[in-house]
């Protein structure tokens, strides 16, 4: 099967079994280093890339759903600004997660804080809670999870008012 997709913002055209998942289409095609081979079917959470901007668990999601479609690395988000945004909330709220989960939990963030991000009103802490759930790792406690996304939703804000003034 032949696809186009935008990954990490490179047009890119690939051939390849429609079936086979994303995680393994992103480390074999891809090289990308950031998610680990040692997955447990959606279970662990350890993979979790943007699609559309949205939080998936890649191992999830079979390549014919990524026709046309935008996926979003941890290393292609490392480059972009945002990123500081999140890197500041942890070191704001000392809490910083563990090498395993680093990737998967900031592009988590990161999903939370795009959706929210213009919204006149804060977010749901149940909500973020539940998402927070995706991730099988207890390197962060759920309030520390919290703390952070709220951090990083005020840096946001902050740097995007900042630019507009």
């Amino acid at each position: 099967m032949r696809i186009e997709v935008t990954i990490d913002g490179k047009f890119l055209a690939l051939s390849l079994s429609s079936d086979k998942p994303l995680n393994l289409l992103l480390i074999d095609e891809m090289g990308t280093r950031s998610i680990r081979n040692s997955c447990r079917g959606g279970m662990c959470g350890n993979c979790i890339v943007l699609l559309d901007g949205k939080a998936v668990l890649s191992c999830l999601v079979p390549a014919f759903e990524i026709r046309e479609r935008t996926i979003m690395t941890f290393e292609g988000f490392s480059r972009t600004r945002d990123y500081r945004d999140i890197e500041k909330a942890y070191a704001a709220c000392d809490m910083h997660p563990c090498e395993a989960c680093h990737a998967s939990r900031t592009l988590l963030i990161e999903s939370i804080v795009r959706r929210h991000e213009m919204a006149a009103s804060d977010f749901d802490e149940a909500e973020i809670l539940q998402e927070s759930a995706l991730i099988d790792c207890h390197c962060m406690d759920s309030a520390g999870f919290v703390e952070v996304v709220r951090e990083a939703l005020a840096n946001r804000r902050k740097r995007k008012n900042v630019r507009r003034a």
